[in-house]
């Protein structure tokens, strides 16, 4: 998989568990920003642009912002590094702000479904998320062909993302 196509995959992913809860916190922003320069997950991406055709594409379609990412994911196959990846961005952005929202929980558990990494690799590499996840389940793969939200997801009004600027970050 093109490196550039994965990245804006990790944004997309950063972006929808920020957005999910409708509660845009300070310090998950500070977090996506430090994936991006300490680790490098975003790098060549301009954040401010991305973010912009999100918020408009979340304005557009709603929770159909989601439902585009999970169907994207599904027509990608990752190698097992990829899917760890996904995790963790997922992971730090849910953990952030110090607090899990019923939505982050819903969000990170459907995106676990799309990937094929095992729950032992899981949780060595990220220990106790039993919080937002039971790593003592099966795996449930949802099918190729399956994109549909559950039902009770929603997205809150985010209007206040309009005001995300990375590049009037700190550096």
């Amino acid at each position: 998989m093109d490196k550039d196509i994965f990245k804006r995959i990790l944004f997309k992913i950063a972006f929808c568990t920020m957005a999910c809860d409708g509660d845009i916190d300070d310090r998950e922003i500070e977090e996506i920003e430090l994936m991006g320069k300490k680790a490098n997950y975003f790098v060549d991406i301009d954040l401010t642009d991305e973010l912009k055709t999100l918020v408009d594409d979340f304005h557009k379609r709603g929770v159909g912002i989601i439902e585009k990412l999970f169907d994207e994911l599904s027509k990608v196959e990752f190698n097992p590094i990829q899917e760890l990846l996904i995790l963790e961005v997922a992971i730090r952005v849910i953990y952030a702000d110090k607090k899990v929202d019923e939505n982050e929980i819903k969000f990170f558990k459907y995106l676990r479904s799309k990937l094929r990494v095992p729950n032992e690799i899981i949780a060595d590499r990220f220990g106790d998320i039993s919080d937002i996840y039971d790593l003592n389940i099966q795996n449930k793969i949802v099918p190729k062909t399956s994109h549909e939200i559950d039902e009770t997801f929603e997205l809150p009004d985010i209007s206040d993302l309009k005001e995300i600027d990375f590049k009037k970050s700190k550096s």
